[in-house]
């Protein structure tokens, strides 16, 4: 890095071996089909926390104020979320991609211990 550098990757003149475009932070597009309007992420490096039962219960709080809610659920040691919701079915796709499973309050989960 540049001792000039103010972290102004369009303005410069510098390529840092081609990467210059490399920067775009963490943000993936979404599906043109998504409105998503916030992202609450729930996370912790050690596992048997809570995760899952804050997840669960802030989701279902948020649908009982009116919010369209959903939950993506990552964790592939234990199917906590969809035990938690009663869910048993798989996802089901189409063309547009894969479709979460609804919950009996309108929540839609997501979860890759679905998959297994």
């Amino acid at each position: 890095m540049s001792n000039n550098c103010h972290q102004s990757c369009s303005s410069c003149s510098e390529d840092y071996a081609g990467k210059k475009d490399a920067k775009k932070g963490f943000s993936e597009k979404p599906h043109e089909m998504s409105s998503i309007k916030k992202v609450i992420a729930i996370v912790s490096g050690k596992g048997g926390i809570g995760k899952s039962l804050v997840t669960s219960l802030l989701a279902v709080t948020m649908n009982r104020m009116g919010y369209h809610t959903a939950i993506l659920d990552a964790d592939v040691t234990g199917p906590s979320i969809p035990k938690a919701f009663g869910i048993r079915e798989k996802p089901t796709g189409s063309k547009s991609g894969l479709l979460p499973v609804k919950s009996k309050t309108g929540i839609d989960i997501m979860s890759v211990n679905l998959f297994l």
